[in-house]
């Protein structure tokens, strides 16, 4: 697994605003492509297709957002799934377990109590909480699910209702990877301290006057957030979550065994 990013040269970066008021900050000044190789797959790489109609090769978007999404996630990926709920998360179980889910928020919500209702609803979707990579601001999105078990990190994707004009937008279709817990948080760290290294030179460039006069920005902000940033992957590791999972497995139980009310 190697999390890939190219920063935008300073110069072709845009800035932010209107003529007459133009503006960067550090999320800004990130600006670049970024995927993940999962051996033979590349996630966010687009498809040939999304190419030949104006995309680059690679997801283009503030790289630090990536990060940031990642490291929220961390919490929650690094806690253990047990193995009885797999089949509700993972594969083409735990979409259909979705659908079925979605169904029940329809069908059930209008007759059950209102507080059992939230409380079966909150529990059965702590499972894939925090466990889906946020990707909404793309147009289209990737379906990207990160969990872990007690030895392993778990990738799945499913990119085949991806699509720009009713064509694959991702060259990553569908697929699953896995690799070593250890492994897994090491690349994350690689990629968090990739990124501030070459940022500290990026900001360091800005203090020098790179950027045109005309484009503002806060020098003391930048340099704050700069040094408040390296401590991110840190801050995210040391951070726990304690999932009752007694509770999910019962919520998720009873919920199966609901009447579909589309069904009568």
């Amino acid at each position: 697994m190697r999390i890939n990013f190219q920063l935008t040269p300073l110069k072709d970066v845009i800035p932010w605003g209107k003529p007459n008021n133009l503006s960067l900050s550090w999320f800004g000044l990130t600006d670049g492509q970024y995927w993940i190789d999962l051996g033979e797959t590349s996630l966010f790489e687009y498809s040939e297709h999304a190419r030949m109609v104006g995309a680059g090769q690679y997801c283009d978007y503030q790289i630090v957002r990536l990060l940031e999404d990642i490291l929220d996630m961390l919490p929650s990926i690094m806690e253990p799934v047990p193995p009885a709920l797999v089949q509700y998360l993972s594969g083409d179980s735990g979409e259909a377990w979705e659908a079925r889910r979605s169904r029940w928020a329809s069908d059930q919500a209008s007759w059950i109590d209102e507080d059992d209702y939230w409380r079966l609803s909150d529990l059965a979707g702590s499972l894939s909480r925090n466990r889906f990579l946020d990707s909404a601001y793309l147009s289209p999105s990737a379906n990207i699910l990160m969990w872990s078990d007690e030895k392993s990190v778990h990738i799945e994707w499913d990119n085949s209702q991806k699509v720009i004009d009713g064509e694959l937008a991702w060259t990553a279709v569908k697929g699953h990877f896995h690799i070593p817990r250890d492994e897994f948080i090491k690349e994350v760290e690689s990629f968090h301290f990739r990124l501030i290294e070459q940022m500290t030179v990026r900001v360091g460039q800005v203090a020098s006057g790179a950027l045109p006069p005309e484009i503002r920005i806060d020098l003391q902000q930048l340099r704050a957030e700069h040094e408040e940033r390296r401590n991110a992957f840190k801050l995210a590791l040391s951070n726990t979550v304690s999932t009752p999972w007694d509770e999910v497995e019962r919520a998720i139980l009873l919920i199966s065994a609901a009447r579909n009310l589309e069904s009568e």
